[in-house]
């Protein structure tokens, strides 16, 4: 069953840096509750009965993926055709890979604990005749049935030797863009910094958040087509930040953490606040919340269109463009 991510959407410029952390990190706390083990939830009463306390224990990483999801950002907005975004997407594909047809995405996502993820899933979007470019001479190579090899990869370093070696690094790509049309994709790498992209064998684009304004440029020393999108990145910042704070009361089993595990301000006041809580239902919690948060930071949604506590598996902010 594909994944259905609970999104959590930019409408306002984030603000004051403490009411800002506490719109996200209750609308991450909310992802985490509802990713929780269904059994689990059960047996302590219910989604309304269940403590910060009882959270952090229960809590794995394996309920979901809670990773920085700005590749899902942007297979959201090329699925929607943003008018900012999804014309940049197209030139890429148009004028720097000879990919021509309407431009698609299809989000790569492998969870931690090793099960392979997809939410829309690979082997059903990709035709047995879909190709991978990576930018090498000679026949590309079929992707559909390289999408078992890339997840082994993925885990284990040895299997990343038995990938051929023209797409060697494409274990590492976070969505495939290309043409169905044309069943020609590419691996896309997406970074929150531009200096953070690194050139990998498969990879051929390379996607950043920028306030500049910039087109797409081919970077011969990454070895990478360098596509920087009108995102705000400061509200992917944020959603970095108060993803540490709600992981390190998880770690800590909703106690304060201890330093260095949280070191600025900002956070520490936030994390505060909530460990003096963690006697009392989460839903409780993210109820008295609400006259702290910044407002109309942000607004909740679902890739199903509702949040079912049955099928929300992960967590995608979603910055605003332009």
């Amino acid at each position: 069953m594909s994944q259905d991510f609970a999104l959590e959407i930019q409408d306002e410029e984030v603000g004051e840096a403490v009411r800002a952390r506490y719109s996200m990190t209750a609308s991450i706390l909310r992802a985490m509750l509802y990713s929780t083990q269904n059994e689990m939830v059960v047996a302590l009463g219910g989604h309304d009965k269940i403590t910060l306390e009882q959270l952090a224990r229960i809590f794995q990483e394996g309920s979901g993926d809670f990773g920085i999801c700005f590749e899902y950002a942007l297979h959201d907005s090329i699925r929607a055709r943003h008018t900012s975004i999804y014309p940049i997407v197209e030139d890429v594909l148009h004028t720097f890979c000879n990919i021509r047809g309407a431009a698609e995405s299809i989000l790569f996502g492998i969870e931690k604990n090793g099960a392979l993820k997809v939410v829309e899933t690979m082997t059903n979007s990709l035709t047995d005749d879909a190709r991978v470019l990576g930018g090498k001479r000679g026949q590309p190579p079929l992707l559909k049935r390289r999408v078992g090899a890339l997840a082994r990869a993925f885990r284990s370093v040895t299997h990343r030797e038995d990938l051929p070696q023209s797409i060697r690094g494409l274990w590492q790509a976070d969505l495939f863009l290309g043409s169905p049309s044309a069943e020609q994709w590419i691996g896309t790498t997406l970074k929150l910094n531009r200096d953070d992209l690194k050139a990998a064998p498969g990879l051929r684009v390379g996607v950043f958040p920028s306030n500049a304004k910039q087109g797409p440029y081919k970077d011969t020393s990454k070895n990478l087509i360098m596509c920087p999108l009108p995102y705000r990145s400061d509200f992917m910042v944020l959603f970095g930040a108060s993803f540490q704070i709600a992981k390190q009361l998880m770690h800590s089993n909703a106690a304060m953490p201890k330093p260095p595990a949280l070191v600025y301000e900002d956070d520490l006041t936030v994390a505060e606040w909530l460990s003096a809580r963690k006697s009392f239902p989460v839903m409780a919690i993210l109820e008295a919340l609400q006259p702290l948060m910044q407002p109309g930071l942000i607004k909740s949604a679902s890739s199903a269109d509702s949040i079912s506590a049955d099928s929300v598996k992960a967590f995608a902010p979603i910055p605003l463009v332009g």
